[in-house]
């Protein structure tokens, strides 16, 4: 009867460990299902971000090449190679240094910026290798360098300046503040006369009590929330840190 038992005890076991197994196997392939849910958010708001960069930012993008960004980013492709002083740029993180290059006179920086997003959220998910069956496939270290990447880059694209102390990107600036950065550069006087007669000003299109812009913020937090997800289902939830350790472990800069 003890060894009837026994075996009853260890059979049970047995069946125990292979639903275990059955669902952890069950659960990873349902992350890796999460996973592409999460690039594809990823991808809609990049490219709803690229919308409003180039209309916030007209002379910062190639007219030529914008429909072939777009096509690239909707049918997660890494095809297109951008130049730079006549070479062609390599790595993510080379396109990312020239978005944020100091120099005034860098051309279509709103493409180099979301290029280097687009080529660092496809290597991430490792969308050149197909749809990937469990989390197991993917790399904990990998997408907590994801968060880092996007944390700081959201930062430097609502604070960095060139040399002549204009911002890089125009994103979270009302129009009459855009307007007054360049009058002052161009050296006039600030005083309350000044500000009265700023065009969006005088015509009551803007007032200096107006909110600044949040929608671009916004489209980045998404995009955010959604690696951070990817990464909590890998079992590597990012700690939050502040900007200057952030910024320490991100090559571009």
């Amino acid at each position: 009867m003890f060894r009837l038992c026994i075996l009853a005890l260890f059979l049970l076991s047995g069946c125990t460990n292979t639903n275990q197994e059955k669902i952890g196997e069950v659960l990873q392939s349902h992350g890796a299902t999460s996973l592409h849910y999460d690039y594809k958010k990823i991808i809609e708001n990049l490219i709803a971000y690229k919308e409003k960069l180039d209309l916030r930012n007209p002379s910062g993008y190639s007219k030529e090449s914008q429909n072939y960004i777009f096509n690239e980013m909707r049918t997660s492709k890494n095809t297109i190679r951008m130049k730079f002083n006549g070479v062609y740029l390599k790595t993510y993180d080379d396109y990312l240094r020239i978005a944020f290059d100091k120099n005034s006179n860098v051309p279509d920086r709103n493409d180099f910026l979301i290029l280097g997003l687009y080529k660092l959220i496809w290597e991430s998910y490792k969308v050149g290798e197909g749809h990937q069956i469990t989390t197991l496939a993917y790399d904990q270290e990998v997408f907590k360098k994801l968060y880092y990447y996007l944390e700081v880059i959201k930062w430097k694209v609502k604070t960095a300046k060139d040399k002549n102390d204009n911002y890089l990107f125009l994103t979270w600036q009302n129009n009459w503040q855009v307007e007054w950065n360049n009058k002052i550069h161009a050296g006039e006087q600030p005083s309350w006369e000044m500000i009265q007669n700023l065009s969006t000003i005088r015509n009551h299109k803007e007032s200096i009590l107006d909110p600044s812009n949040f929608n671009f913020e916004i489209i980045l937090s998404q995009i955010i929330f959604h690696a951070k997800n990817s990464a909590r289902l890998i079992g590597k939830e990012p700690v939050d840190i502040g900007i200057d350790a952030m910024i320490s472990l991100v090559l571009f800069l």
